[in-house]
């Protein structure tokens, strides 16, 4: 008689493998492939971001593996990968990525292989243990013991390559976003350049400053309000976004293609984040350009649009400010309203 830890410890691999269907035979399994990505994001709130990122894995089926308000590891089912890192990239600034994949098949057919062969052993020390002499039991016994212990690790083996080609692992992780405010000025060789600000701006429609003359014909965006200024235009809407127009004099000369990377890297130097970069076009057939940057304004992020055209006398200015949110909202009111400019 087999005795009875003998019989328990055979009694995993005896199980019978169940028989695949006819149509699962005939399909191509898929090629078992692991998926490994990774993300490092500079956002706001560490904390929320972490957590955004747990529900975005959960809605597709996965699950955290780690976490914590610095860096947390998902797995998703892999049809999802692809999905959930498009959907992470939009928490915060993209600053590092990566995405690798590994075909795991020459390990499985490996281990599969390797499992076959000592289920095939086990059977004949099993055969073999039916007639054995008392003597030979215990040795066989041994053998048997042996080779249900490499089965069972083999069978861990495959297990966790099937699960890393079932899920993908995306390891993410954050970093604060710098909440310093643009400087005011710039160290531009172009005076005009360095007048571009958020915080002049505001103040210059707050205390009715003086601005420069429009030097355009110009009709406010709709819902906002224009202000009773003959000499320049500017409007603000209900919710405080500001939008006005001026010029400032061509000198030196210079094509549009030249100032508006003259423009771009001042706002970028000066600590603005360019978001975005349109070519327009006024009511009168001048090409333009619009600069849509973002910058912090204290705890809130504020939207900058800096639009420019280029005219053989002067250079004709639109800017619109406002909460980033509220800017986006009535963002293309203001670019229909930029296109509504008749130049002088």
């Amino acid at each position: 008689m087999i005795p009875l830890l003998l019989a328990l410890l055979l009694a995993p691999v005896a199980r019978a493998e169940p028989t695949p269907s006819p149509d699962a035979a005939e399909a191509p399994a898929p090629r078992p492939t692991r998926v490994v990505a990774g993300l490092t994001l500079r956002v706001d709130d560490q904390d929320a971001a972490a957590a955004a990122a747990v529900k975005a894995a959960e809605a597709r089926g996965g699950w955290f593996s780690s976490f914590g308000s610095q860096a947390v590891t998902l797995r998703v089912p892999v049809a999802q990968a692809d999905a959930l890192v498009t959907e992470l990239r939009g928490l915060g600034d993209l600053l590092e990525r990566s995405y690798q994949s590994d075909d795991l098949t020459a390990q499985v057919v490996d281990l599969e292989s390797r499992l076959q062969a000592r289920r095939k052993m086990l059977d004949k020390y099993l055969e073999v243990l039916g007639a054995a002499s008392p003597k030979a039991i215990v040795q066989v016994e041994r053998e048997v013991t042996q080779l249900v212990a490499e089965i069972e690790g083999l069978e861990g083996q495959l297990r966790f390559l099937r699960d890393r080609a079932a899920f993908a692992e995306v390891a993410v992780s954050f970093r604060y976003r710098e909440r310093q405010a643009p400087v005011r000025d710039g160290s531009s060789s172009f005076a005009w350049l360095n007048t571009l600000n958020v915080a002049d701006l505001l103040a210059d429609l707050e205390h009715g400053r003086r601005a420069g003359r429009s030097h355009a014909v110009a009709v406010a965006p709709e819902g906002f309000a224009a202000y009773d200024r003959p000499a320049r235009f500017q409007a603000v809407s209900p919710d405080d976004v500001a939008f006005r127009v001026r010029s400032e004099e061509h000198e030196p000369q210079a094509d549009l293609p030249f100032w508006t990377e003259a423009l771009r890297n001042r706002m970028v130097a000066a600590g603005y984040h360019l978001d975005g970069e349109q070519a327009v076009q006024s009511a009168d057939g001048t090409p333009g350009v619009v600069l849509q940057l973002g910058a912090a304004n204290g705890e809130q992020d504020q939207a900058y649009l800096v639009g420019l055209f280029v005219t053989d006398r002067r250079l004709v200015l639109v800017e619109a400010t406002g909460e980033a949110e509220r800017l986006q909202a009535r963002r293309e009111a203001i670019l229909a309203a930029i296109g509504a400019l008749r130049l002088e």
